[in-house]
């Protein structure tokens, strides 16, 4: 079986991007911190932390950062989990307290939008990007080659170092990432990281609009037409109350349907990122699946989604016990509430497809593909940055995950205790045509003590979607 999927990976890491791909809206610059001893400790020389005070607030309950504590509170609570974690900054005054105390820190292209249009600039990808705020700083960290569209008697596509507003406010996140088996002195009390991951710690200046915003909109058709695969995020932005949540969804749909009304054929992926309020983040997800094609979240954003659809029975299944059958039992029962096509989760070491039919690409092409995303993925996993498109046939050396190789056998097993219509060369071929939809299990890459794990799964998503059109393409 390894045999079969190793061969997979050699021809993998030959495809190309082809066609115009976009993304927007979410850009920033992250200010990342690689967190180990001395980083922790620096937290304890301030007298406003207290480890105490830490330890007594129920994590599950801190919706925002507003003080010290609480910081601390969530960063010694994902570190002793091993998760990733996202929340927002409210109070800003503590920009400053970050800076003295992570002086040790590398500004990186931040935001869903501004890794992914990078990382396809670097695969050599025709590559447009769009974001409401492009201050002078955001625009110089994005790939000369990225183009931007701006309005000089007609839409332009401008190099995105061209396009940037003097006046745009710069918007900042803080990425505190670790590796497997750090010990950690949190005060006096140890704490040893199960598995490398990351904290978003992430701002919201004034001014930022997760959409289109001037007079772009009226151009949003001819937009469309200059644009293949669109890869859209920020949506977590979206206001909690109505009327404002209301509008703001009424003038996304609106310019998503401008942009399909200059490309019918226009591919669009909805990469997740948490929002605060469950209850709006529920309609967010019910009227952007409507207009959407495909949708990427990871294994403990899925368990979020569950829950706040109501959907206990397969939310507690994937707390209890995590694995590819319950991954998909999940992400069946979103796709049977929303109207996505395509439902990828991408989790340590493996992946989880569900393909609605009629799906326009063969399930073959869809798998082959996320080996071509997991070798891209592999490659930033083991030396940081942006995938160069010479750089990834370097993957074909490094073998899949045994992770991701038992998944296959175990998802296999269970269906088939099940009584369910799996076929024999699953583990070979890691497809089922089952009723409705293709199932598919796809073993992925997994790096000891990978360099960098900001933007993994953008990567993952964006290499995998995009090279599916490719592939339609280069069949034409």
């Amino acid at each position: 079986m390894e045999t079969v999927w190793q061969r997979r990976v050699e021809s993998a890491v030959k495809k190309s991007i082809r066609g115009s791909i976009f993304a927007g809206f979410n850009t920033n610059v992250d200010a990342v911190v690689h967190c180990n001893g001395d980083s922790i400790a620096n937290l304890f020389q301030d007298p406003d932390v207290s480890l105490d005070t830490a330890n007594a607030l129920d994590v599950s309950q801190i919706e925002t950062i507003r003080e010290k504590n609480e910081f601390v509170a969530v960063l010694k609570d994902a570190l002793g989990k091993g998760k990733s974690f996202y929340i927002i900054l409210e109070n800003l005054a503590l920009l400053d307290w970050l800076d003295e105390v992570f002086s040790n820190r590398q500004e990186l292209m931040g935001g869903q939008a501004g890794i992914i249009a990078n990382q396809m600039a670097a695969l050599e990808a025709k590559t447009i990007v769009y974001t409401s705020l492009l201050s002078r700083k955001q625009a110089t960290m994005f790939f000369p080659q990225v183009l931007y569209p701006v309005f000089k008697d007609d839409l332009q596509l401008i190099p995105v170092h061209q396009a940037y507003n003097p006046d745009d406010q710069l918007k900042i996140n803080w990425i505190f990432e670790y590796a497997k088996g750090i010990e950690f002195d949190f005060g006096g009390e140890k704490v040893v990281s199960p598995r490398a991951n990351r904290v978003i710690l992430a701002t919201r200046p004034p001014g930022v609009v997760m959409g289109f915003a001037g007079e772009i909109h009226e151009h949003l058709p001819e937009f469309g037409s200059k644009i293949d695969v669109a890869f859209l995020a920020g949506y977590h932005y979206a206001p909690s109350e109505d009327p404002e949540l209301t509008e703001y969804l009424d003038e996304v749909t609106n310019s998503i349907r401008m942009l399909k009304a200059g490309n019918p054929n226009i591919h669009l992926h909805y990469e997740y990122v948490p929002m605060k309020d469950q209850a709006a983040e529920k309609r967010v997800l019910t009227t952007i699946s409507k207009e959407f094609h495909s949708f990427g979240i990871n294994e403990n954003e899925i368990r979020r989604v569950l829950d706040g659809f109501g959907y206990q029975e397969e939310y507690k299944e994937i707390v209890d016990n995590e694995r590819a059958f319950s991954l998909y039992r999940g992400a069946l029962r979103l796709m049977e509430q929303l109207h996505f096509s395509r439902f990828h989760v991408h989790n340590l070491g493996y992946y989880v497809l569900v393909l609605k039919k009629p799906y326009p690409v063969a399930p073959e092409v869809v798998r082959d593909c996320c080996l071509f995303g997991s070798s891209v993925n592999a490659i930033k996993a083991k030396y940081g940055g942006y995938v160069t498109k010479a750089q990834v046939s370097e993957a074909a050396e490094f073998g899949l995950s045994d992770l991701g190789l038992r998944q296959l056998k175990r998802f296999y097993e269970e269906a088939k205790q099940l009584g369910l219509d799996i076929p024999d060369n699953f583990c070979e071929e890691g497809i089922w045509d089952h009723g409705g939809c293709y199932v598919l299990v796809v073993p992925a890459h997994v790096i000891p003590n990978p360099v960098s794990t900001v933007g993994m799964g953008d990567t993952i998503s964006s290499s995998c979607y995009a090279s599916e059109y490719s592939s339609v393409l280069a069949s034409r």
